[in-house]
């Protein structure tokens, strides 16, 4: 069998561009539909990011569509074993096809590859001890970007789709552009300290657990975050080493221990 009339370039090409495998043997109607099916699976995911629904709800409407590619599959087996017989493809075609798929997977924005790059997580190494016993030196960090907000090809910028919670991990760039890892201390409108290591917002204490796994220590003046900022903190051995306040745009994602 000739790589051009085989499964695995069909599978290819429906990998590269939801659909187009089917077009390659001629099924345009059916490839179309595809495409679009998946399109709308993309749309409804973004969507999901900004309307929260109910656990089960969204199961559904990420699944149903899923199958549905799953099943692509194997029609498109049933395809190219049925058509073959008739006519065989060339590989000028397959290239040509396979370039077209690249070339989606690279320039658009509903492509999974285009997303997944725009969106990869950063990951690195913990330099320090100064958020022990939370992280130490040599644990491997990721940064969940899309914990937070989807930066999209041909949009201006990342969207937010959810806010930081307080004492959550994050990855953020100060004002000098180094790129720092604290800890949420205070959101958009609210006014923070700390007196003895307890953390008072708008004038209230919070009595939930600190980020480090051990209480906080030390003290930090009143510090109030703007309409599109937030404080973030810095620790050295549980006690606040600095706090900053940041822009939403300078937020780079959610830290969580990679090993």
């Amino acid at each position: 069998m000739r790589f051009p009339d085989s499964f695995i370039a069909a599978w290819l090409l429906n990998i590269l561009l939801p659909g187009l495998g089917h077009v390659f043997w001629k099924e345009f109607s059916f490839g179309l539909f595809i495409y679009l099916i998946t399109l709308l699976a993309g749309v409804l995911y973004v969507a999901l990011l900004f309307v929260p629904m109910p656990y089960f709800a969204e199961m559904l409407i990420l699944w149903l569509p899923l199958v549905f590619y799953l099943f692509t599959f194997i029609d498109l087996a049933r395809t190219v074993k049925r058509k073959r017989k008739t006519f065989s493809r060339t590989m000028r075609r397959i290239f040509l096809f396979l370039l077209i798929g690249v070339v989606y997977q690279i320039i658009s924005p509903a492509a999974v590859l285009n997303i997944a790059w725009r969106n990869r997580p950063e990951i690195y190494t913990m330099q320090n001890n100064r958020l022990n016993p939370r992280f130490a030196t040599g644990d491997v960090l990721k940064t969940d970007r899309l914990e937070y907000m989807i930066d999209i090809a041909f949009v201006g910028k990342p969207i937010l789709h959810h806010m930081p919670e307080r004492f959550e991990m994050v990855r953020f760039v100060d004002d000098q552009g180094t790129r720092r890892t604290g800890f949420v201390l205070g959101l958009p409108y609210e006014s923070v300290m700390v007196a003895d290591g307890l953390v008072v917002v708008n004038d209230l204490p919070d009595p939930h657990d600190g980020p480090l796994g051990v209480s906080l220590r030390g003290d930090w003046p009143l510090t109030v975050a703007g309409q599109y900022s937030i404080l973030v903190a810095t620790a050295n051995l549980g006690s606040v080493d600095q706090v900053y306040e940041i822009g939403l745009d300078q937020l780079i994602g959610k830290v969580d221990k990679l090993f």
